[in-house]
Protein backbone atom coordinates (compact mmCIF):
# COMPACT_ATOMS: atom_id res chain seq x y z
CA UNK A 1 0.00 0.00 0.00
CA UNK A 2 1.40 3.39 -0.98
CA UNK A 3 1.58 6.26 1.47
CA UNK A 4 0.86 9.82 0.40
CA UNK A 5 3.31 12.41 1.64
CA UNK A 6 3.58 16.16 1.24
CA UNK A 7 7.34 16.07 0.68
CA UNK A 8 7.37 14.41 -2.74
CA UNK A 9 7.78 16.76 -5.71
CA UNK A 10 5.20 16.43 -8.48
CA UNK A 11 6.27 16.65 -12.14
CA UNK A 12 5.61 19.98 -13.83
CA UNK A 13 2.51 20.64 -15.90
CA UNK A 14 1.56 23.52 -18.19
CA UNK A 15 -1.68 24.65 -16.57
CA UNK A 16 -5.25 24.07 -17.70
CA UNK A 17 -5.80 22.23 -20.96
CA UNK A 18 -9.61 22.45 -21.05
CA UNK A 19 -12.68 22.31 -18.83
CA UNK A 20 -15.41 19.74 -19.38
CA UNK A 21 -19.12 20.07 -18.60
CA UNK A 22 -21.61 17.24 -19.06
CA UNK A 23 -24.86 18.18 -20.83
CA UNK A 24 -28.03 16.46 -22.00
CA UNK A 25 -28.37 18.37 -25.29
CA UNK A 26 -25.22 19.53 -27.09
CA UNK A 27 -26.80 22.01 -29.47
CA UNK A 28 -28.98 23.60 -26.80
CA UNK A 29 -26.09 24.04 -24.39
CA UNK A 30 -23.76 25.34 -27.12
CA UNK A 31 -26.35 27.99 -28.00
CA UNK A 32 -26.81 28.88 -24.32
CA UNK A 33 -23.11 29.34 -23.60
CA UNK A 34 -22.77 31.22 -26.86
CA UNK A 35 -25.48 33.69 -25.88
CA UNK A 36 -24.56 34.00 -22.20
CA UNK A 37 -20.74 33.97 -22.38
CA UNK A 38 -20.14 34.86 -26.02
CA UNK A 39 -18.59 31.44 -26.62
CA UNK A 40 -17.70 30.35 -30.16
CA UNK A 41 -17.80 26.75 -31.29
CA UNK A 42 -14.55 25.30 -32.63
CA UNK A 43 -16.11 23.09 -35.32
CA UNK A 44 -12.87 21.33 -36.26
CA UNK A 45 -12.71 19.93 -32.71
CA UNK A 46 -16.14 18.28 -32.84
CA UNK A 47 -15.79 14.79 -31.36
CA UNK A 48 -17.56 12.01 -33.27
CA UNK A 49 -17.73 8.27 -32.91
CA UNK A 50 -16.77 6.04 -35.87
CA UNK A 51 -20.41 5.99 -36.99
CA UNK A 52 -20.42 9.80 -37.17
CA UNK A 53 -22.43 10.40 -34.01
CA UNK A 54 -21.49 13.72 -32.37
CA UNK A 55 -20.75 13.36 -28.66
CA UNK A 56 -18.69 16.45 -27.75
CA UNK A 57 -18.08 20.02 -28.89
CA UNK A 58 -15.38 22.54 -27.94
CA UNK A 59 -16.01 26.21 -27.26
CA UNK A 60 -13.69 29.20 -27.14
CA UNK A 61 -14.92 31.43 -24.32
CA UNK A 62 -13.69 35.04 -24.18
CA UNK A 63 -11.29 35.62 -21.23
CA UNK A 64 -11.24 31.93 -20.30
CA UNK A 65 -7.62 30.67 -20.35
CA UNK A 66 -8.62 27.35 -21.90
CA UNK A 67 -11.35 25.84 -24.02
CA UNK A 68 -14.66 24.63 -22.64
CA UNK A 69 -15.77 21.16 -23.72
CA UNK A 70 -19.43 20.17 -23.67
CA UNK A 71 -19.72 16.38 -23.41
CA UNK A 72 -23.02 14.62 -24.16
CA UNK A 73 -23.74 12.67 -20.97
CA UNK A 74 -27.37 13.06 -19.85
CA UNK A 75 -27.03 10.77 -16.83
CA UNK A 76 -24.11 12.73 -15.37
CA UNK A 77 -25.80 16.03 -16.24
CA UNK A 78 -28.84 14.96 -14.22
CA UNK A 79 -26.66 13.86 -11.31
CA UNK A 80 -24.86 17.24 -11.30
CA UNK A 81 -28.06 19.30 -11.41
CA UNK A 82 -27.57 22.15 -8.91
CA UNK A 83 -23.81 21.73 -8.63
CA UNK A 84 -21.35 24.59 -9.09
CA UNK A 85 -18.46 23.60 -11.34
CA UNK A 86 -17.55 26.88 -13.03
CA UNK A 87 -16.96 30.22 -11.27
CA UNK A 88 -15.84 33.24 -13.30
CA UNK A 89 -14.31 36.38 -11.84
CA UNK A 90 -15.91 39.79 -12.34
CA UNK A 91 -14.59 43.04 -10.92
CA UNK A 92 -17.21 44.48 -8.60
CA UNK A 93 -20.90 44.98 -7.84
CA UNK A 94 -21.23 47.31 -10.84
CA UNK A 95 -20.01 44.47 -13.05
CA UNK A 96 -22.63 42.19 -11.48
CA UNK A 97 -25.31 44.72 -12.41
CA UNK A 98 -24.03 44.74 -16.00
CA UNK A 99 -24.35 40.97 -16.12
CA UNK A 100 -27.87 41.16 -14.72
CA UNK A 101 -28.86 43.55 -17.52
CA UNK A 102 -27.26 41.21 -20.08
CA UNK A 103 -29.03 38.12 -18.74
CA UNK A 104 -32.38 39.89 -18.43
CA UNK A 105 -32.05 40.95 -22.05
CA UNK A 106 -31.63 37.29 -23.02
CA UNK A 107 -34.46 36.14 -20.78
CA UNK A 108 -32.02 33.92 -18.84
CA UNK A 109 -32.89 33.06 -15.26
CA UNK A 110 -30.39 34.10 -12.56
CA UNK A 111 -30.14 34.76 -8.84
CA UNK A 112 -30.25 38.21 -7.30
CA UNK A 113 -26.86 39.56 -6.21
CA UNK A 114 -25.95 37.41 -3.22
CA UNK A 115 -23.68 38.44 -0.34
CA UNK A 116 -21.19 35.56 -0.33
CA UNK A 117 -18.39 35.01 2.16
CA UNK A 118 -15.97 37.43 0.47
CA UNK A 119 -17.59 39.12 -2.51
CA UNK A 120 -20.85 39.42 -4.38
CA UNK A 121 -21.96 36.39 -6.39
CA UNK A 122 -24.44 36.02 -9.22
CA UNK A 123 -25.64 32.47 -9.96
CA UNK A 124 -26.87 31.46 -13.41
CA UNK A 125 -28.24 27.92 -13.94
CA UNK A 126 -27.49 26.51 -17.38
CA UNK A 127 -30.09 24.42 -19.29
CA UNK A 128 -29.24 21.33 -17.20
CA UNK A 129 -29.30 23.16 -13.88
CA UNK A 130 -25.52 23.33 -13.54
CA UNK A 131 -24.72 26.60 -11.79
CA UNK A 132 -22.42 29.09 -13.47
CA UNK A 133 -21.23 31.62 -10.89
CA UNK A 134 -19.92 35.15 -11.37
CA UNK A 135 -17.91 36.16 -8.29
CA UNK A 136 -16.47 39.63 -7.64
CA UNK A 137 -12.74 39.99 -7.09
CA UNK A 138 -13.44 43.15 -5.09
CA UNK A 139 -14.69 42.23 -1.59
CA UNK A 140 -18.14 43.50 -0.70
CA UNK A 141 -16.75 44.94 2.55
CA UNK A 142 -19.94 44.11 4.45
CA UNK A 143 -20.15 42.86 8.00
CA UNK A 144 -20.16 39.06 8.26
CA UNK A 145 -23.68 39.25 9.68
CA UNK A 146 -24.80 40.24 6.17
CA UNK A 147 -23.57 37.01 4.55
CA UNK A 148 -26.56 35.17 3.10
CA UNK A 149 -25.82 31.73 4.51
CA UNK A 150 -29.45 30.65 4.09
CA UNK A 151 -29.79 31.73 0.47
CA UNK A 152 -30.72 28.78 -1.81
CA UNK A 153 -28.20 30.26 -4.27
CA UNK A 154 -25.26 30.13 -1.86
CA UNK A 155 -23.89 26.67 -1.06
CA UNK A 156 -22.29 26.84 2.37
CA UNK A 157 -22.96 23.27 3.47
CA UNK A 158 -24.78 22.12 6.61
CA UNK A 159 -24.30 24.29 9.69
CA UNK A 160 -25.08 21.73 12.41
CA UNK A 161 -23.81 18.40 11.10
CA UNK A 162 -27.14 17.45 9.51
CA UNK A 163 -27.45 16.14 6.01
CA UNK A 164 -27.47 18.53 3.11
CA UNK A 165 -31.00 19.37 2.03
CA UNK A 166 -32.62 19.35 5.49
CA UNK A 167 -35.35 21.98 5.59
CA UNK A 168 -36.04 21.66 1.88
CA UNK A 169 -39.12 19.98 0.45
CA UNK A 170 -38.59 16.83 -1.62
CA UNK A 171 -41.11 14.75 -3.53
CA UNK A 172 -41.26 11.78 -5.87
CA UNK A 173 -43.93 11.36 -8.54
CA UNK A 174 -44.51 8.13 -10.44
CA UNK A 175 -46.67 7.73 -13.52
CA UNK A 176 -47.17 4.99 -16.10
CA UNK A 177 -47.64 5.87 -19.76
CA UNK A 178 -49.96 3.98 -22.05
CA UNK A 179 -48.13 1.82 -24.62
CA UNK A 180 -48.65 4.26 -27.48
CA UNK A 181 -47.83 7.30 -25.33
CA UNK A 182 -44.36 6.48 -23.98
CA UNK A 183 -42.38 8.51 -26.51
CA UNK A 184 -44.67 11.53 -26.24
CA UNK A 185 -44.63 11.34 -22.44
CA UNK A 186 -40.81 11.32 -22.44
CA UNK A 187 -40.79 14.45 -24.60
CA UNK A 188 -43.40 16.21 -22.46
CA UNK A 189 -41.51 15.45 -19.25
CA UNK A 190 -38.22 16.68 -20.72
CA UNK A 191 -39.86 19.99 -21.66
CA UNK A 192 -41.48 20.23 -18.22
CA UNK A 193 -38.14 19.59 -16.49
CA UNK A 194 -36.37 22.28 -18.52
CA UNK A 195 -39.04 24.85 -17.68
CA UNK A 196 -39.26 23.82 -14.01
CA UNK A 197 -35.52 24.16 -13.41
CA UNK A 198 -35.87 27.84 -14.26
CA UNK A 199 -38.35 28.43 -11.42
CA UNK A 200 -37.40 30.34 -8.30
CA UNK A 201 -36.86 27.89 -5.46
CA UNK A 202 -36.21 24.82 -7.63
CA UNK A 203 -33.11 22.99 -6.37
CA UNK A 204 -33.52 19.82 -8.45
CA UNK A 205 -35.99 18.34 -10.93
CA UNK A 206 -34.90 15.04 -12.45
CA UNK A 207 -36.85 12.67 -14.69
CA UNK A 208 -36.09 8.92 -14.64
CA UNK A 209 -37.50 5.78 -16.22
CA UNK A 210 -37.91 2.62 -14.18
CA UNK A 211 -35.22 0.11 -15.14
CA UNK A 212 -37.58 -2.88 -15.26
CA UNK A 213 -40.61 -0.96 -16.55
CA UNK A 214 -39.61 1.54 -19.27
CA UNK A 215 -43.18 2.78 -19.56
CA UNK A 216 -42.99 4.05 -15.97
CA UNK A 217 -41.55 7.50 -15.29
CA UNK A 218 -40.30 8.66 -11.90
CA UNK A 219 -39.69 12.34 -11.17
CA UNK A 220 -37.58 13.50 -8.22
CA UNK A 221 -37.95 17.15 -7.22
CA UNK A 222 -36.43 19.30 -4.48
CA UNK A 223 -37.54 22.80 -3.48
CA UNK A 224 -36.35 25.43 -1.06
CA UNK A 225 -39.68 25.33 0.78
CA UNK A 226 -43.34 24.28 0.53
CA UNK A 227 -44.32 27.62 -0.98
CA UNK A 228 -41.99 27.10 -3.93
CA UNK A 229 -43.45 23.63 -4.56
CA UNK A 230 -46.99 24.98 -4.33
CA UNK A 231 -46.15 27.77 -6.77
CA UNK A 232 -44.71 25.21 -9.20
CA UNK A 233 -47.96 23.27 -9.26
CA UNK A 234 -49.79 26.38 -10.44
CA UNK A 235 -47.38 27.45 -13.20
CA UNK A 236 -48.50 27.64 -16.82
CA UNK A 237 -46.04 24.94 -17.94
CA UNK A 238 -47.24 22.52 -15.24
CA UNK A 239 -50.86 23.11 -16.21
CA UNK A 240 -50.00 22.62 -19.89
CA UNK A 241 -48.22 19.36 -19.05
CA UNK A 242 -51.24 18.03 -17.14
CA UNK A 243 -53.54 18.80 -20.05
CA UNK A 244 -51.23 17.27 -22.66
CA UNK A 245 -50.52 14.15 -20.57
CA UNK A 246 -54.11 13.49 -19.51
CA UNK A 247 -54.78 10.96 -22.26
CA UNK A 248 -51.35 9.34 -22.13
CA UNK A 249 -51.23 7.91 -18.62
CA UNK A 250 -52.52 4.67 -17.15
CA UNK A 251 -54.34 5.77 -14.00
CA UNK A 252 -53.50 8.74 -11.80
CA UNK A 253 -49.88 9.74 -11.03
CA UNK A 254 -48.67 8.78 -7.57
CA UNK A 255 -46.96 11.60 -5.64
CA UNK A 256 -45.17 11.20 -2.33
CA UNK A 257 -43.52 13.82 -0.12
CA UNK A 258 -40.23 12.79 1.51
CA UNK A 259 -38.70 13.48 4.92
CA UNK A 260 -34.91 13.36 5.53
CA UNK A 261 -33.63 10.49 7.63
CA UNK A 262 -32.19 11.51 11.02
Amino acid sequence: MSTLTTTSKAPAHQGLHHLKLCVSDLERSARWYGAVLGAHRVAELDHRRPDGTLFSVALDVPHLPCRLELRLDPATARALDGNELLTLAVEDRAAVDEWIAHLDGLGVRHSPPVVALVGWVLVVPDPDGLRLRLYTTEPHGLDRSRIEYDSPWLSTGPTDGTAKGEGTVCAVARLRALPDGVAVMASLLEALACATRQEEGCLAYRVHRAQDAPDTFVVYEEWTDAAALAAHRNTAHTTAFREAAAGLVDGLPETELLNPCP
